[in-house]
């Protein structure tokens, strides 16, 4: 875990090499990685707000297409659950965002980072080379 906390760019730097592909193959297995591909992904959530099981996964969901996953929304929001970034009532009938676990990954409640928008940024500049290579003499 970093010793102070991160910064916007720093989570951005982060995803970059996340999703060099383009596409966010696979939960990291470096904690500190993992933490913060969940923190990004609760930033669709909002605080103090109930969700039903079936909104949770729309906005997993829509997350996940937009980093290009190879995951599913249930082990996204089950992990999510797990480790405290979802609480769920008893009954599980409910869920609620844990914002003070974003705060203590990402550093900030401010800090929204749009991880779709580095895939397809990484995936213009990868499509960019290889058509000026193609082009080359």
């Amino acid at each position: 875990m970093p010793e102070s906390d991160p910064t916007p760019q720093d989570t951005e730097t982060l995803l970059r090499n996340l999703l060099q592909t383009g596409a966010l193959q696979s939960l990291p297995a470096n904690p500190h990685v993992r933490d913060t591909v969940l923190a990004v992904a609760a930033g669709g959530l909002v605080r103090q707000r109930p969700y039903a099981e079936r909104e949770v996964n729309d906005v997993l969901s829509a997350w996940l297409a937009s980093v290009r996953a190879a995951i599913d929304h249930v082990t996204l929001r089950r992990r999510m659950v797990d480790l405290g970034f979802l609480k769920r009532t008893r009954d599980g009938s409910r869920y609620y965002l844990n914002l003070g676990r974003v705060v203590a990954t990402l550093g900030s409640a401010e800090a929204k980072i749009d991880a779709g928008a580095i895939a397809d940024d990484i995936v213009r500049g990868r499509e960019a080379r290889k058509k000026a290579y193609e082009q080359r003499p």
